[in-house]
């Protein structure tokens, strides 16, 4: 064979060699994709002190994080609030973290405004930033911002406005202060209904937009103004109707793990003594609360984006772990459902028209703090808190 052969020879076998390990090469990776399944659970479940999966235009990328302590949560009446605010409690309480706190109770002003002098000396860190803020308030910015730290988030949660409303009348038993029933409201003349004085100074029509400091009665343009300032200021505004899919952006904004935001539906009335509204009432009540219909309906939006920039199906994936998770705890923890003022509890909730756990295994913290009410929760990191901050006067 001459030379010139020998090399063209040579050159065809090299082509054709590459193209047999390329062949073979993508035949391998197709079969890993098609038939190899990622444990999508097992990533999801991790601590995302690891990574955070992020996706921008459908491209995936990890993204180092370390988990978030500085959190001001704006606990608003009747929205599934005090379900997140358990949270932030359990949280803040095993990592040893600062809250704002009153020497005794739940609330931090409201009906009114926050003021930083609020929170007694003895429960005030040394610097005069706390970690967490999440209990009852009346939004206040300027003084909420004077006890945080610069980097905190911002978070709340709102909720349908005539389930809102319906719930605050029944719960507080408004019907004792106004003199007649909310089956009422669809017959009576929307005048006198918006011109109800605010039962006990702190409930009433637009409830949302009381808690966050404003009037409630607004001009549309004010409201606009309004919406505008609130977006700018939260970072996250949860949708009680969407709490898991809220639940999962909160635990990637704060990069937590799933197991951080893990817990059981908290001050929540059985479904049993809800009562039904008729459209006219539903209707009654959304033009009785139409400047926090414009609001819910602004911000419902938004978490609708957020969960379509997130991934639908990614969402899916989460929802799905997180609800796995919490079944998980309720049979370790050993916990069942009972009324809210069953004799069997030792620590009972406001009321006998919502749920109460009990559990079984009492040795675990968390699942203790997982079935506690809000004033015995409160009250335990209170206790706790006097102890941290005793210790670093001594240190």
């Amino acid at each position: 064979m001459t030379r010139l052969k020998l090399v063209r020879f040579y050159g065809l076998y090299t082509r054709h060699l590459r193209t047999v390990v390329a062949s073979l090469v993508l035949a391998t990776l197709l079969t890993l994709l098609l038939y190899t399944t990622p444990n999508t659970t097992n990533f999801i479940l991790s601590s995302t002190s690891n990574s955070l999966s992020g996706s921008v235009l459908g491209v995936e990328e990890e993204v180092q994080c370390l988990p978030h302590h500085h959190i001001m949560f704006l606990k608003t009446h009747k929205c599934a609030s005090t379900t997140v605010q358990n949270i932030f409690l359990r949280y803040g309480y095993t990592h040893n973290l600062t809250f704002a706190l009153p020497s005794a109770g739940n609330y931090l002003g409201n009906p009114g405004f926050f003021k930083a002098s609020m929170i007694p000396r003895d429960l005030m860190p040394f610097k005069e930033k706390v970690d967490i803020f999440a209990l009852h308030t009346r939004l206040n910015p300027p003084e909420h911002a004077h006890v945080l730290h610069n980097d905190t988030r911002w978070i709340t949660i709102i909720r349908d406005p005539s389930a809102l409303y319906e719930s605050l009348y029944n719960f507080f038993h408004m019907n004792l202060g106004y003199g007649f029933e909310l089956s009422e409201f669809s017959t009576r003349p929307m005048s006198e209904l918006a011109s109800l004085p605010r039962y006990g100074g702190k409930f009433g029509k637009n409830q949302m937009l009381f808690d966050f400091g404003y009037p409630d009665d607004m001009s549309v343009s004010e409201l606009r103004r309004a919406i505008e300032e609130l977006e700018k200021l939260f970072d996250l505004v949860m949708i009680s109707e969407h709490m898991d899919e809220s639940l999962v952006l909160m635990r990637h904004l704060l990069c937590w793990s799933l197991h951080d935001v893990v817990v059981f539906a908290k001050n929540a009335r059985r479904q049993e003594v809800k009562p039904t509204l008729s459209p006219e009432m539903q209707q009654a009540l959304r033009e009785l609360n139409s400047a926090d219909v414009l609001l819910y309906n602004h911000f419902l939006a938004r978490h609708r984006h957020a969960v379509f920039e997130f991934g639908v199906q990614r969402m899916a994936d989460e929802v799905a772990a997180l609800r796995s998770l919490r079944d998980e705890y309720y049979e370790d923890c050993g916990a069942r459902e009972v009324k809210g003022r069953d004799s069997s509890l030792r620590f009972k909730e406001y009321s006998g028209l919502v749920s109460a756990y009990v559990t079984s295994n009492n040795s675990d913290q968390n699942c203790i703090m997982l079935s506690l009410p809000e004033l015995p929760l409160v009250d335990t990191v209170r206790r706790h808190q006097e102890t941290l901050l005793n210790v670093d006067e001594l240190s």
